[in-house]
């Protein structure tokens, strides 16, 4: 006999894409090293996206120079459901991202 698994929400994807997500879901980011510098952001349209895009670029970079990383950048990948989301939870989205990203084996 097999349990059933527990009701509620399931926990984010952490297959090759690595999605990480926020803690209230409003906000995933996925980030992709490349060696060249400067990060890049695809972020969804919407309301504010540009400011969105903005603020987690910054953190972005800013999670890459704190882990001694600052010469890379990368593309981060940003997916909104909700109403718009605060900024710190963009900010929080793109430091897993870049975290996530940076703990993944490099590809061969």
């Amino acid at each position: 006999m097999s349990a059933a698994p527990p009701p509620g929400p399931r926990p984010a994807h952490r297959g090759p894409g690595r999605w990480s997500a926020a803690a209230d879901g409003a906000v995933r980011g996925r980030f992709t090293l490349t060696e060249l510098p400067g990060v890049t952001v695809a972020g969804g349209p919407g309301r504010g996206a540009r400011r969105r895009n903005r603020t987690a670029a910054a953190a972005a970079a800013r999670t890459l120079a704190r882990a001694g990383r600052g010469q890379y950048g990368g593309r981060l990948e940003l997916r909104v459901t909700g109403p718009p989301p605060r900024p710190a939870a963009v900010v929080r989205a793109a430091r897993r991202a870049v975290t996530a990203a940076l703990r993944r084996p490099p590809a061969p």
